[in-house]
């Protein structure tokens, strides 16, 4: 793997190291909410900008670190977090076009109308953590760097042992029948027996279709080229209409799949290589095999089994921060990783940690390796062997204000050797400044696997 990475030139850290000297700027009164207009086109390539039935707002706005753009596509516009998002959706649009096919429309519309008749609730959502799912997330990253964040960031561990006893010792209908939720909603009140076997065959019945249509909807987007398990507003609905086309029993068994023609080539708008077992595998297979790397290197059976049941990393994220983390190897911290991990709210935010993962390991020799992470207010920090500290962040835009202000000048980094902060995206001039002034030495990572497709900035 490449490990080049661009530093500060040599002259212009010597004119910022000048500037800083005379005068640091002020940094701006912190805003959470404060949203910054940008042009789009100095955010991303030019090559994510339009193309054949889809276009990019001309301006984003930047909350966060992160951009949201609006993509407006023959079929619908529709919100996009991140550049490194901007990319997958467009890759997307190509299956769009193949759903808009008339014969694809028209079978579409056929399963929704048969489908609204089927009262089938989806099977995994009944064992879903409330613990985390009443926190009430915001959205954006800009939370992990508040203070708000910081002290949550301590309560996290705890908040996920609860949901998870809550689950797995009282009540999981499937791995503790005998308990609360096993008997809610049972006519007898004996703990033996579960609620969904009053419902008998025909639960059983449903559950197995269910099954059934997930494979199908693997094998839909695999052959679209698709992640299948996109959140995409516009494509996700019309992927679960064929599925459950296809396995409903109203078409001849492969007469969807084949609507679709031959496979496509699969176009995740990002430059790391896609496993495709992952793709096609089940989510359950995708987890043994996750769970089994995660055990070389975090002693915590429970918090790994929250990770990788986690909602806010599809299976190809999920897959990703796995094998970054057993290529950095580190000695010790993966729980603190895990819980910071399990931040993420939404898929952008688990990107976001994703991307940092990208960062260090890109930018990481192999003596800097098996190493330990450490705590750094909602985030975390990588300390290597000979004591350096790296610290990733998988922004698009980073900016300085009071609230970046305090979150670097917190104690855990005053006792540090040398700090590195690896950035992907674009940083601004005053950004540069500060972090100069504070003994940083910033690292802009250009060149790495799963990079977004930023814009490159001007003199670099």
């Amino acid at each position: 793997m490449s490990r080049s990475v661009g530093t500060l030139p040599l002259a212009l850290a010597l004119a910022l190291a000048g500037l800083a000297a005379i005068a640091v700027a002020p940094a701006r009164a912190e805003d959470p909410a404060r949203e910054t207009p940008l042009p789009a086109a100095s955010l991303v390539q030019g090559s994510l900008l339009a193309g054949p039935g889809w276009t990019v707002g001309e301006e984003a706005r930047v909350r966060g670190g992160l951009a949201r753009f609006t993509l407006h596509t023959d079929w619908g516009s529709l919100s996009v977090d991140g550049v490194e998002q901007l990319a997958v959706r467009v890759g997307e649009v190509p299956a769009l076009a193949a759903l808009d096919e008339a014969t694809v429309r028209g079978v579409v519309a056929d399963a929704a109308r048969e489908r609204a008749l089927v009262p089938v609730a989806a099977v995994g959502d009944i064992a879903a953590e409330p613990a985390r799912a009443g926190m009430g997330l915001p959205a954006g990253v800009g939370r992990y760097f508040s203070e708000k964040w910081q002290r949550l960031r301590a309560s996290v561990r705890r908040v996920v042992d609860m949901g998870n006893e809550h689950w797995m010792h009282s009540g999981s209908p499937y791995t503790n029948p005998g308990g609360a939720l096993g008997a809610a909603g049972d006519d007898a009140p004996e703990r033996r027996r579960g609620f969904w076997r009053r419902l008998g065959r025909e639960a059983e019945r449903l559950a197995e279709q269910e099954v059934g249509y997930a494979s199908a909807r693997r094998a839909l987007a695999v052959r679209l080229g698709v992640d299948p398990g996109t959140r995409n507003p516009l494509l996700a609905p019309k992927l679960d209409g064929l599925a459950w086309a296809e396995t409903s029993g109203r078409y001849a068994s492969g007469y969807v799949l084949g609507l679709l023609g031959g496979p496509a080539t699969m176009v995740l708008g990002r430059a790391v290589q896609v496993d495709q077992w992952v793709l096609k595998a089940r989510p359950a297979q995708v987890r043994r095999v996750n769970a089994g790397i995660l055990e070389l290197h975090c002693t915590d059976g429970l918090l790994s089994r929250t990770f990788l049941r986690d909602r806010a990393y599809g299976a190809l994220l999920q897959s990703e921060f796995v094998r970054l983390l057993d290529a950095v190897d580190p000695d010790d911290g993966c729980e603190l990783l895990l819980e910071t991990a399990l931040m993420a709210g939404d898929e952008p935010q688990a990107r976001f940690v994703v991307n940092g993962m990208r960062l260090l390991d890109a930018s990481l020799p192999a003596e800097a390796r098996r190493g330990r992470f450490v705590t750094q207010g909602a985030w975390v920090a990588y300390l290597d062997p000979q004591g350096g500290l790296w610290l990733p962040l998988g922004l698009d835009w980073l900016d300085w204000d009071e609230q970046m202000a305090r979150w670097l000048d917190q104690e855990v980094f005053a006792h540090a050797g040398e700090r590195r902060l690896l950035v992907g995206g674009h940083v601004t001039d005053a950004a540069r400044i500060e972090l100069l002034a504070r003994g940083w030495r910033l690292v802009q990572v250009r060149d790495y696997p799963g990079r977004p497709p930023y814009a490159e900035e001007p003199g670099y």
